[in-house]
C-alpha cells in the first residue's frame, strides 16, 4: 500500500510533468499559480481560495486544471475526502460545499483544508522542479 506522501507526489508530479510539455506561458501561468498556492489556502481558507480559482478558470489555463487534479485527489480512494463521481469543480463547489443544507461539517471542511495546503505543497515542489526553465 502506497503512503499519503507517495501519492501527493506522484500526482502532483504527473500534473508537472504534462503541464512541462506545454507552452510556454502556460508553463509561466502554472508555475505562478502553483506557487502562490499553499499560502491561498493557509491564509484564506479552501473555499475562499477555491472561489477564487473558479472566478479566474477562464482568464487563467492553469486554475481549472489544478482544481480537477485537487478533486481527483480528494477522491482517492486512500483519501476520500470527495465521494466519487463526475462532477464538475464548479458543481462540487455550489452543491457540496456551499449550498444550504449541505453535508460539509466544520471538521470535514477542516480535512479538505488542510489536505488542500499539503498537497498544493506537492504541486509546488514538482512545479518548480519541472516547470521552471
Amino acid at each position: 500500500m502506497r503512503n499519503l506522501e507517495q501519492i501527493r507526489a506522484r500526482r502532483a508530479f504527473a500534473i508537472a510533468t504534462a503541464t512541462s510539455q506545454k507552452s510556454e506561458n502556460e508553463r509561466d501561468e502554472y508555475l505562478r499559480l502553483s506557487r502562490s498556492l499553499p499560502a491561498m489556502f493557509q491564509n484564506n481558507g479552501l473555499l475562499a481560495t477555491w472561489a477564487f480559482l473558479l472566478s479566474k478558470k477562464d482568464k487563467n489555463s492553469a486554475s481549472l486544471p489544478v482544481m480537477e487534479i485537487l478533486l481527483a485527489h480528494y477522491r482517492d480512494e486512500a483519501i476520500e475526502l470527495v465521494a466519487a463521481g463526475h462532477d464538475s469543480p464548479e458543481e462540487v463547489f455550489k452543491n457540496q460545499w456551499v449550498r444550504q443544507g449541505s453535508s460539509i461539517e466544520g471538521p470535514q471542511l477542516m480535512k479538505l483544508t488542510a489536505e488542500a495546503i499539503t498537497f498544493s505543497g506537492w504541486l509546488k515542489r514538482a512545479a518548480e522542479a519541472l516547470c521552471d526553465r
